[in-house]
């Protein structure tokens, strides 16, 4: 009598392990397809820039300024790839100069006004 309930008992605890691992595939399965949709080029961008749509050319200029500032790496790595650029290297100089001093007066007047 204790064998065959011992055997019930061994079949029944199989049957929660194999009920368990299902459900831990089935999670599984979830968390990679969530992991995938999250990180499609259009969330990635919502996730670095949450209001992008409502912001104007010159916010996303200022938007990427504030994340040079806290990402040095960033910096160096777009003065690596512009330095090869030659005697255009120059006039991109001058351009962010412009662009720059631009979003600065753009900042303040909004500050004062």
């Amino acid at each position: 009598m204790k064998q065959a309930l011992a055997g019930k008992e061994r079949a029944l605890r199989i049957e929660l392990v194999r009920a368990r691992a299902a459900l831990e595939r089935q999670a599984m399965s979830r968390g990679v397809r969530d992991l995938g949709d999250s990180l499609t080029p259009r969330s990635v961008m919502r996730s670095l820039f949450p209001r992008a749509s409502s912001r104007s050319p010159s916010d996303w200029i200022f938007q990427a300024v504030s994340l040079t500032r806290r990402y040095p790496l960033l910096t160096s790595s777009v003065s690596a790839l512009l330095s090869g650029v030659g005697k255009r290297r120059r006039w991109w100089r001058i351009g962010a100069g412009l662009l720059l001093s631009w979003q600065v007066a753009r900042t303040m007047n909004r500050k004062s006004g």
